[in-house]
């Protein structure tokens, strides 16, 4: 008893350690502002008012080498930043932490060069460096359209013993879209990262650019195919059905107007929006294939700002092409994907 006594005497007097009679711990140099903290069970003080206010704790310092792990402040310096350290790489775990199912996150260069997460992420935004200054060897992209058609997309679900040994949960796989890697792998390689396990994944936001170009080839044939059959005064495929039809498309109602579907490119469903004033009796859209053929008309009840919702039930993948009619006069026509 009395040689504890002496040790809690000696450390206040050189306020290095502080077993305050709350029970609570403080380490360091306490400046008097923190002494009535009572939350804080442990607290870890650098030397405030100086050069070396960056208090750490730290695992397994070698002399000369530095610190193999650590947790506290980089530098010497007091910054409020949390700083987490670790030699060979960075693991954060759950459970037990032995098995590859208790790993949620890691970054370790022996296994990797790129942080792996083992789970699905819900966030507000994702942003890409993208700045033309960090770039060189800028070149366009060109004859994208043939490449995509070998491509294959897919509805899956994840096996579930991947789920149980990834992703540490045992709950129900929903349905997901998608692309497989070894698909992907013939046509852009550049797009697929193999892990040192041999599996692979798909850079999808890279995936973005091949899409728009893709949709800008379709956009530049179609527009030739256009001014051809002009030229020789021959209808369009959607001309020739509405003709059939009884349809004008030579008349217009002034503020009538057809906007573009969103999302475009879509794959389960999009919205297509319109205007229409008060004075309309009837009003329709119609959904034609590239050749023309009609395959949904859906009425636009609404006037003014309004919209429809087309669903992907019945329709494949490709390119269609969709009409506003009012009182049997074409309002306008766009193009627009979907995908599956």
């Amino acid at each position: 008893m009395a040689a504890a006594l002496m040790l809690c005497s000696a450390t206040q007097v050189n306020a290095q350690l502080i077993i305050r009679n709350s029970g609570h711990a403080e380490l360091g140099v306490n400046p008097s502002s923190l002494e009535n903290d009572t939350v804080t069970t442990l607290k870890l003080f650098g030397e405030y008012g100086d050069s070396t206010a960056g208090a750490r704790i730290t695992f397994g310092e070698i002399p000369g080498i530095g610190y193999n792990v650590a947790i506290g402040e980089r530098g010497i310096t007091d910054t409020d930043q949390l700083w987490l350290h670790g030699k060979n790489g960075i693991y954060v775990t759950k459970g037990a932490g032995t098995t590859s199912t208790d790993t949620l996150l890691y970054f370790d260069p022996s296994r990797s060069t790129k942080i792996i997460i083992n789970s699905d992420l819900i966030v507000s935004g994702v942003y890409i460096r993208s700045d033309e200054r960090f770039k060189e060897d800028i070149e366009p992209m060109e004859n994208v359209l043939e490449a995509l058609t070998v491509l294959e997309p897919v509805s899956y679900r994840l096996k579930g013993e991947y789920i149980n040994a990834h992703m540490g949960t045992k709950q129900q796989e929903s349905e997901r879209f998608g692309f497989l890697a070894q698909n992907v792998k013939e046509v852009y390689p550049e797009l697929i990262h193999t892990d040192m396990n041999g599996y692979m994944s798909v850079d999808y936001i890279g995936m973005i650019p091949v899409l728009v170009q893709a949709i800008n080839e379709l956009r530049a044939e179609l527009a030739e195919v256009k001014g051809e059959r002009q030229e020789e005064g021959e209808a369009s495929p959607l001309q020739s059905s509405m003709q059939q039809a009884g349809l004008n498309e030579q008349a217009s109602l002034s503020d009538a107007k057809l906007y573009q579907n969103a999302p475009n490119p879509w794959n389960s469903e999009t919205v297509i929006r319109y205007s229409l004033p008060q004075s309309v009796a009837t009003a329709d859209i119609f959904i034609y294939d590239m050749q023309g053929a009609q395959l949904k008309r859906m009425p636009a009840l609404g006037r003014g700002e309004n919209q429809v919702v087309l669903t992907a039930n019945d329709l494949r993948a490709g390119m269609y092409i969709y009409a506003l009619v009012a009182d049997g006069t074409l309002i306008d026509s766009k193009q627009m994907i979907l995908t599956k």
